[in-house]
This record gives C-alpha cells, structure tokens and sequence, in this order.
C-alpha cells in the first residue's frame, strides 16, 4: 500500500524567477522561506515520491484538444520557461499509470500522457521548496487556464479518488502530494471564441500554439514583465479572497468550500487566476479534507498573486 507522509498547497508565480522590482522585495523573501519551511515538512517525511498537481499554461495543452485532467504516465519533462528545470525528470511511471487506471475506474474520464512536458506550475514549486532533483514526480494536470474547468467539487472528488488508489497500491511507497498554483490573480488571457477580427491571429494561436511554444517564450515572459513595471495588475490581488480561502482550508472546511465555488463567482472574487485553487482542493481532499496549517500569506502585486503556502497532514516540519 502506498501511504501519504506529507503535503501541502502553494502559489507559484513565474515572476519568482526574475530580479525583484523595487516594491515588495521582503515580502517576497518572506514568501520564499515559507516555501522552504513546507519543503522541510515534506522531506521530513521522507517521500518516495512527489504527486504534483498543478496545470499547464498553453505551453503543452491547446485548443486542438483540450483535456480537463491529465497525468504524466511515462516519460516527464521540463519546457524550462522563466528559468525553471528543462530535460528530463524523474519519474514514477509504475504508479502514475495505476493512479490512471484506478481513477477511470473511479469513473474519471481522465487523459495519460505517456510524453508530457510541464512548465513553471509544476517545477516551480518542487524548487521553491528545495527538494532533491532526484525525487520522482507525477504530474497531474487539472485544466485551470480555460474553459473546460472541471467543476471545483469534482476536483475534491479527485482527490478522494487518488487517496483511494493510492491504498489500493500493491507496493509499499511513501507518497507527498502537491497542490500548486493561486490564490487570487488575473494574468491576461486569451478568448477562443472570440470572433473580433483582430483577435484573429490569437485565436489561432490558442488552438495551433504548440510550433511556437519556444519561439514566443521570450516575447511573452518580456511582454508581462514590461506590464507588471507598468503596474498595469495592482488590482489582480484579491487579499479578501485570498483570506476566506486560506481561513477555509485551515477550518477543515476544504470540502464545503468546494461545494460553494464555481467558475464564474471565482472569477469574480478571485480573478482568472483564481481558478487555479482546483488544485489545492484536489491535494486536500486526498488528506481527508482535515485541518490544514498556514505557513504564510503575502498579497504580492509584483508578482500579480496573493501568495499563500498551507501543510497538509500531520507532519509538522
């Protein structure tokens, strides 16, 4: 049987990895070692392996197909977007793909990758956290950046489902598990069923992207950043949302949480971004939906995120 030893929830922001601006430099230093303190809780421990879910910000995922939950079954990989790991990563195929057959018998009609590529939502963390290059992941990718969302009491249902399969695991293996992304921001974004004519270009973008991840990685890491000097987002921060958000997970109230969002109150609480709290709710779930402990809590507005971090489980770090 695979057990959880540790876990835990956190934002990501891949204005993390650029020099600070001039506002908001402790908070981010601040940010970092709360990080760092739930990577301590996680390595102590002592996983086997990293289940990280997360999402994909239109570097693998288009809207040529558009999958609302994937997991990494075979080979990983890092596309090393805002200086985040490139190549390879280490991964644990054997239990990605009884975690895949186990959830579609759980009656999740959820996609594999037995080659799938994952940008900053899912590296990010597993650095900010200072864990071993050598710990093996498994990836599992809930579709927060566009429509189709799985509806946020499903992704708690996932949860429960991955906690399953992981008992039902026939080897004996020591499991931390992840949620990253959020809390409140509002990045740009794109509209697929746009039909202005001068969104024509970024309409065919959004479905035919995956030609030019790499060729506009540049353009559109300097395009955000040139618009946060701009403080073209100091209202993407949400710190109200943020609050009753966190105050939920630490209540044990993760579950009755999920029952109460949907798509459309967190984008207007909570901001596009916001729909990355999926993720936190599926990595919750998986623990029972128990009390959580909040480690910190930063409404950052130069990384366009309220930044929270929260421990899962018993393991105090």
């Amino acid at each position: 049987m695979a057990v959880l030893v540790a876990g835990g929830a956190l934002s990501h922001s891949p204005l993390l990895n650029v020099p600070p601006l001039d506002f908001d430099v402790q908070a981010i230093e601040d940010y970092k070692q709360g990080a760092r303190t739930l990577g301590e809780a996680v390595m102590a421990g002592e996983p086997d392996v990293l289940i990280v879910i997360a999402q994909d910000h239109f570097r693998t995922h288009f809207y040529d197909l558009m999958p609302a939950i994937t997991i990494g079954t075979g080979r990983v990989a890092g596309w090393g977007d805002w200086g985040t790991r490139s190549g390879e990563l280490p991964a644990d195929a054997h239990l990605a793909r009884h975690l895949h057959r186990h959830l579609l018998g759980a009656c999740f009609d959820i996609a594999s990758s037995y080659d799938l590529t994952v940008d900053h939502g899912v590296t990010q963390p597993i650095e900010l956290l200072g864990l071993p290059d050598s710990l093996p992941i498994i990836p599992v990718l809930i579709n927060t950046s566009a429509p189709p969302l799985p509806v946020p009491q499903r992704c708690y249902q996932l949860g429960n489902a991955i906690a399953d399969a992981l008992r039902a695991y026939r080897l004996p293996v020591r499991v931390a598990i992840l949620g990253s992304g959020g809390i409140s921001h509002a990045p740009p974004a794109g509209n697929v069923e746009s039909e202005d004519p001068a969104q024509a270009q970024a309409v065919h973008d959004l479905i035919h992207g995956h030609s030019k991840v790499l060729a506009n990685e540049a353009g559109r890491q300097q395009r955000l950043i040139a618009a946060v000097k701009a403080r073209k987002f100091k209202d993407s921060v949400r710190p109200e949302w943020d609050r009753a958000i966190l105050d939920s997970f630490v209540n044990g109230q993760a579950e009755q949480l999920a029952k109460t969002l949907d798509e459309a109150s967190i984008e207007a609480q909570g901001g596009g971004g916001g729909q990355e709290i999926r993720t936190w709710l599926a990595a919750a779930a998986a623990y029972g939906g128990v009390n959580a402990r909040e480690i910190c809590y930063y409404p950052i507005e130069s990384l366009i995120t309220g930044m929270g971090v929260i421990a899962l489980g018993d393991n105090e770090g």
